[in-house]
């Protein structure tokens, strides 16, 4: 080992006990020695510890080195590994190809050995597993590596984990959980705002067809003559294309509709929580602000955008819309502009929609979530699959320990 790369990994495995970090760490520091990685883990009176260490800077000697850091088994107990590393090795550890699996749903037995063969079949290896969320809900995160997966000769690397994905969301489905899939290094970032589209992940979906009767009978009272266009899949789009019906209805009127709109249960917890962990929220709505504006102050947002109908001086509708209208592709331009007044970039936003191409701005940041996907049009981190709403938050690969103690401070 020459002096210029006096590169050593240390792995150490034991019974936890108080100070090894200190005995590991003070004698590393002794032998002047530089940590480059570290990765430390306890669980269940279990202690692990991964290091890579920079000695290029010491004077003492190869064998001075390693009997220094076997003498630290002897003393703690430890099991420890020792090895030497040339540049290469090291830039694999360093720059490891990883990727983080979330995976929620009602417990059931086999699934983490469904996912494990699933993973072991493409020759990848999983190096972290831990529980976020125990007994009749189930929520457990993985970290896998794919430098060695097995690909089709037939495929790009890019392609071939973009198939992988569609697998494991697929086997997922079999199992009836949901799945997360993120990029290490994306998921390692800060994430500064989390956007919502508003009709098809926070709404209650029987109250906004209640809405649309409403409306419907309203532009029917005042024009029987007038044709409700209603042969739309997406119940926002059935709202922007009668807004010329619309006309001539007094604003009070619509207005009286407002309390029709009804958000699903945990809306206003799971916004509460994700402000009280720092996160800003902007929610994109197609439909018209008359019957958002209640729900936007309820919510308490940093950022709401919605539809606005134009009205004249007798306070009626004139059948027309301010503009920008919001539609499907347009959110994603309100989404570029409240990035640019937040100085953040794509990575940092978390976008939660339906996946529909209503909802395309939650594609390409740094963590997309499809709530509930009829069909996924647009290509997302993973898809969540749940009656409750506040199950986003285990996206975020937060414990339920930490969770509830951030309900405890609401």
């Amino acid at each position: 080992m020459g002096k210029k790369d006096r590169m050593i990994s240390l792995s150490a495995i034991g019974l936890d006990t108080p100070g090894l970090i200190s005995k590991i760490m003070t004698e590393i520091f002794q032998m002047h020695g530089n940590i480059i990685d570290v990765e430390e883990n306890c669980r269940r009176g279990i202690f692990s510890i991964f290091l890579v260490i920079d000695f290029s800077a010491s004077e003492y000697s190869d064998s001075e080195i390693i009997h220094a850091l076997k003498a630290i088994e002897k003393e703690t107990g430890l099991k420890m590994i020792l090895e030497n590393l040339i540049e290469g090795e090291i830039y694999d550890l360093l720059e490891r190809e990883n990727y983080i699996v979330t995976i929620l749903g009602v417990d059931q037995p086999g699934i983490v050995a469904e996912v494990s063969t699933f993973f072991y079949k493409y020759n990848i290896n999983i190096e972290n597993c831990r529980m976020i969320a125990r007994g009749h809900f189930f929520s457990m995160e993985m970290v896998i590596n794919l430098d060695k997966m097995i690909i089709e000769p037939s495929l790009s690397r890019g392609e071939a984990i973009e198939k992988l994905k569609d697998k494991l969301k697929k086997l997922c489905r079999k199992l009836n959980q949901s799945v997360i899939i993120q990029d290490e290094n994306t998921y390692k970032r800060v994430k500064k705002i989390v956007v919502f589209d508003v009709e098809s992940s926070l709404i209650h979906e029987p109250s906004t067809g209640d809405l649309l009767e409403k409306i419907k009978r309203k532009i029917k009272s005042i024009n029987n003559s007038t044709v409700f266009k209603d042969n739309y899949e997406d119940k926002t789009q059935v709202l922007i294309e009668n807004a010329k019906n619309l006309k001539g209805i007094p604003v009070r009127d619509l207005k009286g509709f407002s309390d029709t709109l009804q958000l699903k249960p945990g809306t206003l917890e799971l916004i509460r929580v994700l402000k009280t962990m720092g996160f800003k929220i902007a929610l994109l709505s197609s439909g018209f602000d008359f019957f958002l504006k209640n729900i936007f102050k309820k919510a308490d947002v940093d950022y709401a955008f919605s539809n606005t109908l134009r009205v004249n001086k007798n306070q009626t509708i004139t059948g027309e819309l301010e503009e920008p209208v919001l539609t499907g592709i347009t959110k994603n331009e309100i989404l570029e502009f409240i990035m640019k007044i937040e100085h953040i970039n794509r990575d940092q936003v978390i976008a939660v929609g339906d996946g529909s191409s209503n909802s395309q701005f939650i594609k390409d940041v740094g963590l997309s979530i499809a709530y509930n996907p009829d069909k996924e049009t647009v290509k997302t981190d993973g898809i969540l699959s749940s009656d409750q709403i506040l199950n986003v938050l285990y996206c975020l690969g937060i414990p339920k320990t930490e969770l509830d103690k951030y309900k405890e401070i609401l």
